[in-house]
C-alpha cells in the first residue's frame, strides 16, 4: 500500500447529547466535528451529525445542506497544479481560507507521470489560508508534494447549502439548531429519522420520496431514485404558508448509485 500511516487516525466513539448541545452555535467545536450521535425525542430515533458551516453565510434551522464542494454532485473540491509543497503542506491559489479545515487531502496525480509518492496518499488539512494548505503533522506524506501535483479536497463534515439536483450521497442533512449556524461555526445537523424540513413551495404528496431543492426539500417529480433523500410524511400544497414538510430523512446510508443507474 503506497503509505507509511496506519488507516486511522485519532480514534473516538459515538456519543451522546441533550437540547443545549443541539441548538449549539459553536465558534469551537464543543464535540469532535464529524461526531455521529444516536438520539430518541417525542418524534423517534434520530442520527445526527456535527458539522461546519463553510457556505460563507449563516444557515438557518431547518435547512438542507449538502458536503461542500467545488461541483455540483461531488464532496471534492480539485486543485491542479500546485506551485510546490512538502510532505505537510502544499502552496496554490484560489482557496476561500479555513474553508477546508478537516476536509481529507488526497493526492489524485504526481507531475512525474511515473505514479511515485505521493500519489494515491491522503492527509488530513490541519488548516488553509488563500494560497496554503497545512496538513496534520502526525499525518505526513511519504515524499514532498512537488509544484504541478494534483490534489482533491474531500469533504467529511463540512457543509454548504443544498441545491436542487444534488444527489443523494453528497446531501448532509437538516439544520436542528433553534438559533442556526453562523459562517465556520459548528452544529448538529439531521441525517436520518424524522424531522420537520424547509421545503419549496409546491406541491408534495404524502409517501412520495423527496429530493434536495434549494436549501431545502422538495418533490421528486421525475428525479431518479439516486437524488432521493426521503419520504414526505405529510403532504404540503403549493399555497402552504410553512413551506415545511414533515419527512424522514434517509442520508445515513444513501443511494449511492451516483448519477443516473
Amino acid at each position: 500500500m503506497a503509505t507509511n500511516n496506519d488507516l486511522v487516525l485519532n480514534v473516538g466513539s459515538i456519543t451522546g447529547l441533550g437540547m443545549r448541545e443541539i441548538n449549539g452555535d459553536d465558534a469551537a467545536p464543543q464535540n469532535r466535528p464529524g461526531t455521529i450521535a444516536i438520539i430518541v425525542d417525542a418524534f423517534g430515533p434520530r442520527i445526527v451529525k456535527y458539522c461546519r458551516n463553510v457556505n460563507g453565510s449563516a444557515i438557518t434551522m431547518g435547512e438542507l445542506h449538502a458536503y461542500a464542494s467545488s461541483a455540483a454532485n461531488v464532496r471534492t473540491t480539485s486543485i491542479s497544479n500546485i506551485t510546490s509543497g512538502t510532505t505537510t503542506s502544499a502552496v496554490t491559489t484560489g482557496l476561500t481560507a479555513n474553508r477546508h479545515d478537516g476536509m481529507i487531502c488526497y493526492v489524485l496525480d504526481d507531475a512525474g507521470a511515473a505514479g511515485a509518492a505521493p500519489e494515491g496518499e491522503a492527509s488530513i488539512v490541519a488548516d488553509n489560508t488563500t494560497t496554503a494548505i497545512t496538513m496534520e503533522a502526525d499525518y505526513p506524506f511519504s515524499a514532498a508534494l512537488a509544484a504541478n501535483d494534483d490534489l482533491m479536497l474531500v469533504s467529511t463534515y463540512q457543509v454548504e447549502d443544498a441545491a436542487a439536483a444534488d444527489e443523494a450521497w453528497t446531501v448532509a442533512g437538516v439544520a436542528l439548531g433553534r438559533y442556526g449556524v453562523s459562517n465556520l461555526q459548528y452544529g448538529w445537523y439531521q441525517v436520518e429519522g424524522i424531522v420537520n424540513a424547509d421545503a419549496t413551495a409546491a406541491t408534495i404528496t404524502s409517501g412520495d420520496p423527496v429530493s434536495a431543492g434549494a436549501v431545502a426539500v422538495a418533490a421528486f417529480g421525475t428525479d431518479g431514485h439516486e437524488l432521493w433523500v426521503g419520504t414526505a410524511l405529510a403532504g404540503m400544497t403549493s399555497d402552504s404558508v410553512a413551506a415545511t414538510c414533515l419527512v424522514n430523512l434517509k442520508l445515513f446510508a444513501p443511494e449511492n448509485s451516483g448519477g443516473t443507474p
